[in-house]
């Protein structure tokens, strides 16, 4: 019967299959499995980034937040990522400028930050993971920032709902209109306009607390 440390480079290989051997046999002795609550902060803006948390189940929700409460939505983190905002935190043993909570139980390899430099010229494999994690979070800053200065708010809010449905899974969105307004920096009002307007045209469904994408 396989032991922990075998479930755990079982999980390893899984979500990262383009890791050597080596590095998974590290990433295993180094690593330690944790379990984050579903709505449980994994990061806040501010806290000190001491370890690396690469996602093996479940999706966390990164976003920005400013000293008013308001928050913008920047990405999901699904398996087999890692959150290139806390990896550039991480290499300067700096200062989180992010939040991160999981939508659901998320599982991640913790891993301690002085391997991210130590593994960087060792394995070219986590080089190019790092690297690869750096420019795709890049691209959807970009995406965000095109968002708030070019795109109108139908265009945002049917964006956002495509890319929870992705991340979830679901064509089933379980966040209330008031959640959505604060992660667009919107207002509850403009979101339910908007809905409303949406639900007529056939592209989604309302309830309560919960929006089902149509098409």
């Amino acid at each position: 019967m396989m032991g922990a440390h075998g479930d755990l480079k079982k999980l390893i290989k899984e979500n990262f299959p383009d890791f050597e051997n080596e590095l998974v046999n590290e990433i295993s002795k180094e690593g330690e499995l944790v379990l984050f609550p579903a709505d449980d902060l994994i990061m806040d803006i501010g806290q000190k980034v001491e370890q690396i948390p690469l996602i093996v189940k479940g999706i966390v929700k990164v976003f920005r937040e400013d000293e008013e409460d308001n928050e913008i939505f920047l990405y999901y983190l699904n398996p087999g990522e890692a959150c290139a905002i806390t990896l550039i935190c991480s290499a300067r043993e700096g200062f989180s400028k992010i939040k991160a909570i999981p939508m659901e139980d998320t599982t991640a390899v913790v891993l301690p930050i002085s391997k991210l430099d130590e593994w960087m010229p060792k394995y070219q494999s986590w080089y190019f993971f790092v690297m690869d994690s750096y420019q795709d979070r890049f691209e959807e800053l970009l995406k965000v920032v095109d968002a708030i200065a070019f795109r109108q708010m139908d265009e945002r809010l049917i964006e956002y709902l495509e890319k929870t449905a992705v991340a979830s899974q679901s064509r089933l969105i379980k966040e209330t209109q008031s959640q959505i307004a604060l992660e667009l920096n919107s207002s509850r009002e403009v979101i339910g306009r908007l809905l409303k307007k949406m639900e007529q045209q056939g592209r989604v469904k309302v309830s309560r607390n919960q929006i089902e994408l149509l098409k």
